[in-house]
């Protein structure tokens, strides 16, 4: 049997978003439509019949199990109009650089700025789907470091810094699709991982010099080293990579003012992700419709979760 395809539905600019989503029955039946887009199925049991509660409950009518279009997702249990959260997630998603919590709250007009921080948690932890394609081709790949400023050691083995493995596609002189991960250190044990989990084996992966890579090849890939000190052109070395590294830096630095907890820095690197490998989207609705499709499929995310280490 072959996977049902939803076929594209979402506004394609602010003013179509305002007119379509103005009120709260409108988000209702285009959750409902993400959601089940067969048709109603008891999250129970399987069945397909239900009746519709006077509180907009779908009640199965084999085992009259109660859910709303929001249990189970991202929404489940607010308290808060869906109005909102739409708005939110349009913002998310079609803004060039995101928006931080003190925007949100400003925009949504929230008397907490906890709520608008954790609601943009909540998003983040959406912008990543558990079966996406690796990265394939040639790939350039690297380490960075994200932290304040200290004295003592800098580069590989820096204290007081985040370490973020970086791969990103080369597609001649363009780039395609990125990845990024926190990790503890820059050895072989986190490195090669990092490589196998997001990148397609027979791939090109060219990296420099660093001993951490040098088990690339056994792992089925084509490793290409670039030595900095046996190059006369120093813009050679991974003009990919440092690229990407340079405009994250420019996000953190405007976005946050520079500011993260470390333990939330992997959501952050995640937005960053979704939103560069979307950057050619020819309409910001459809990236406003990708996250929203993640936030109905994604469990909810409980207070203990947001707060615990990514």
């Amino acid at each position: 049997m072959s996977d049902f395809v939803i076929a594209e539905d979402f506004p394609k600019n602010q003013i179509e978003f305002d007119r379509r989503f103005c009120d709260e029955s409108a988000c209702i039946e285009y959750l409902y439509q993400l959601r089940w887009p067969e048709g109603f199925s008891c999250s129970k049991c399987g069945h397909t019949e239900y009746w519709k509660s006077g509180r907009g409950l779908y009640i199965c009518k084999a085992c009259e199990h109660n859910q709303s279009v929001t249990s189970g997702t991202i929404f489940h249990s607010t308290k808060k109009p869906l109005t909102d959260w739409f708005k939110a997630l349009w913002w998310f998603a079609t803004r060039k650089s995101g928006v931080n919590a003190i925007n949100l709250q400003d925009l949504l007009g929230l008397g907490s700025y906890t709520t608008a921080w954790k609601w943009l948690q909540k998003l983040r932890s959406c912008t990543i789907r558990t079966s996406r394609e690796k990265l394939s081709g040639n790939i350039e790949a690297d380490e960075f470091y994200l932290g304040g400023e200290h004295s003592g050691k800098r580069g590989r083995g820096a204290e007081h810094k985040c370490t973020i493995a970086v791969a990103v596609e080369r597609k001649g002189h363009k780039l395609g699709r990125l990845r990024m991960q926190v990790i503890q250190r820059c050895s072989s044990d986190e490195l090669i991982p990092f490589a196998t989990a997001n990148i397609a084996s027979g791939s090109i992966v060219t990296t420099d010099g660093w001993k951490g890579y040098a088990g690339l090849e056994e792992k089925g890939f084509v490793h290409k080293k670039v030595i900095q000190s046996k190059t006369d052109d120093k813009n050679s070395i991974l003009p990919g990579v440092h690229l990407v590294v340079s405009l994250v830096k420019r996000l953190i630095l405007g976005t946050f003012q520079g500011r993260f907890e470390g333990k939330y820095l992997q959501r952050y690197l995640d937005e960053y992700v979704f939103r560069f490998n979307r950057r050619t989207t020819k309409s910001v609705g459809k990236r406003f419709w990708r996250i929203i499709q993640q936030a109905v499929a994604s469990p909810p995310l409980v207070e203990v979760q947001i707060a615990a280490s990514c």
